[in-house]
């Protein structure tokens, strides 16, 4: 009966020993670990207004294009075999294969988008280099 009593709190010593060793080797994880009631609040900028084109749809014969959207701007001789015919219109381009719509494509630049301005150019250096 000693025996069982000594092993009993034998075990329980080891018990106490590992928890002890535990919460020593988990306390400075836990404790540097973000909390987790932090909030932040985002602030969302609006967004731009949005443009809507309507365009011709797939396979559109040029006859139904042109009595729904009226004359293009100019049309684009064809090229290639199967012929591929483009129609330039004021905010999209539509792009025929043989007589019958193939893709519709806006042509409104999206907003913040500026194109680059070509006939800018680099500015040189008033210094010139010259070798010693």
């Amino acid at each position: 009966m000693r025996m069982v009593n000594k092993m009993n709190s034998k075990y329980k010593r080891s018990y106490v020993r590992l928890m002890a060793g535990i919460s020593i080797l988990l306390f400075p994880i836990l404790s540097f670990t973000p909390s987790i009631t932090h909030s932040e609040v985002l602030q969302i900028p609006e967004t731009p207004k949005s443009f809507s084109v309507t365009l011709p749809g797939r396979g559109m014969s040029m006859t139904e294009v042109l009595e729904k959207f009226g004359e293009p701007l100019t049309k684009e001789p064809e090229v290639g075999e199967p012929p591929i015919t483009r129609w330039n219109y004021e905010n999209y381009r539509v792009i025929f294969e043989y007589q019958y719509v193939i893709h519709s494509l806006s042509t409104n630049n999206p907003i913040g988008f500026q194109k680059p301005v070509e006939d800018e150019v680099a500015p040189e250096s008033s210094e010139e280099s010259t070798p010693q």
